[in-house]
């Protein structure tokens, strides 16, 4: 049987509401929190209080100055655990740390070979977190849960399929990471798609298709605000086909400007004017177009998002990618560059490790 409206389900609901008001949004006195819930002042004071005694809220110093007795004021107690976002690539492992509001207190990076295999780069992950957690101050018994991107397709923390990655199909990361806490691992152009709704260029749409692009191009979609990831996870890895020009399309710009040491240098000397690196940049721009058009088709989304290292080309992409896009498709969306650049990843996963961290405070989600 359902509770209803039982006191204790009431209590539970009540709860909920006085920690979204402090949750990201504090501090607040006891006064405010009411007003933005609608609770009474003495049900407020009592939940606060609990909250206190489980250090889950914290009472703030009064602040100075003013006349009278000053308003008690509370927040949510960030600083009680962390999470940690992990960007594992080809070129580099990326580690932020975040408290439990998702505010970055650490970043830590390794440079890795693309040759290097699987177990080596897993263990590189491994030392790079434990740096991060080092040099910031914070226990490993104060770390709630771990995010993992990683390029492949992801399934319960194992990558059934990487084509980009030595030795990567098959390993188990929510497994060979930590067993200490829980470990999330997903595709990364998913977790860049989860970066942009969150905190970057697709806040405002429900409707998205993020492109992520460096040394490969890979995409992640976003309906109805939730990232789709499909039957088996693979969804919108139209890399694998080969005709829609993805695959491959880093390599081809490089080959086609090789005085270029990385797509950076392309990028500069087609800024520069240099005739045969524009024309390289926009044949990739072209094959990024190819793949994308069967995306919007299926997907019709409001924005379009180039994310990624991509991103700071965006005064080289953008225009030509809109002009293609026009012409293959009957409705183009937006485009907008990523807001945060190659750190999208590694921000994505901060947030679906803050979704595990406070699963017992939020059974809802985040109030974000």
């Amino acid at each position: 049987m359902g509770e209803g409206g039982t006191p204790s389900r009431l209590r539970r609901l009540n709860s909920a509401d006085v920690l979204a008001a402090l949750y990201a949004r504090g501090p607040r006195t006891l006064s405010e929190v009411s007003e933005v819930t609608g609770l009474s002042r003495p049900t407020v004071e009592d939940v606060v209080e609990d909250f206190v005694r489980r250090h889950v809220v914290r009472e703030l110093p009064p602040e100075p100055g003013g006349a009278g007795r000053p308003a008690r004021r509370f927040r949510f107690d960030a600083d009680e655990g962390f999470v940690a976002g992990v960007d594992i690539g080809v070129h580099k492992i990326l580690v932020m740390l975040a408290d439990l509001e998702g505010e970055v207190r650490h970043v830590a990076r390794t440079e890795v070979a693309p040759e290097q295999d699987g177990p080596e780069r897993l263990a590189a992950t491994r030392l790079t977190l434990e740096r991060c957690l080092a040099e910031s101050g914070v226990s490993p018994a104060h770390l709630r849960a771990v995010g993992v991107g990683t390029p492949g397709i992801v399934r319960d923390g194992t990558v059934t399929l990487c084509t980009v990655l030595p030795g990567w199909t098959g390993l188990d990361l929510s497994q060979g990471l930590s067993q200490d806490v829980p470990v999330l691992a997903e595709n990364d152009a998913n977790l860049a798609t989860i970066a942009e709704h969150w905190r970057g260029s697709a806040r405002h749409v429900q409707d998205a298709v993020c492109l992520l692009a460096g040394n490969r191009v890979a995409a992640g979609i976003l309906i109805g605000g939730r990232l789709h990831r499909g039957h088996r996870g693979g969804a919108s890895e139209l890399g694998l086909l080969k005709v829609l020009r993805w695959e491959g399309a880093p390599d081809r710009l490089l080959a086609a400007f090789p005085e270029g040491d990385d797509l950076a240098a392309v990028f500069a000397a087609a800024r520069r004017g240099d005739p045969r690196a524009v024309a390289a940049v926009e044949t990739f721009t072209d094959d990024l177009a190819t793949g994308a058009a069967a995306l919007l088709l299926a997907v019709d989304p409001a924005l379009v998002v180039v994310g990624g290292g991509l991103s700071r080309a965006d005064d080289l992409i953008i225009g030509r990618l809109r002009e293609r896009l026009t012409e293959l498709c009957p409705h183009s969306p937006e485009i907008a560059a990523g807001a945060l650049g190659d750190e999208a990843v590694a921000i994505g996963a901060v947030r679906i490790a803050l979704e595990r961290a406070t699963e017992p405070l939020f059974p809802t989600g985040l109030p974000l």
